[in-house]
């Protein structure tokens, strides 16, 4: 089983760890004194604000897809007449 490192300095270890609950043991105390911060998830948003900065669904569908499709079929129509 992998190990963890030891943190550089004491300022990083968890302050009173004597004092501490007897059943953490050292994973415990290394997560407490290294916070996780994920590579991405939600970019340091709590989770409200990333929900509300999500693309959001659109009820009508795929606009853009059919608006290109109409324009570009208007553009072939008039290069045919003329």
């Amino acid at each position: 089983m992998a190990t963890f490192p030891k943190a550089a300095s004491p300022s990083q270890q968890p302050s009173g760890s004597e004092d501490e609950d007897p059943s953490l043991d050292e994973y415990d105390l290394y997560s407490l004194a290294h916070s996780y911060l994920g590579a991405g998830g939600r970019k340091g948003r709590t989770k409200r604000e990333a929900a509300a900065h999500t693309n959001h669904p659109s009820p009508g569908g795929h606009e853009r897809k059919l608006v290109t499709k109409l324009q570009n079929t208007e553009r072939k129509k008039q290069k045919a007449q003329l």
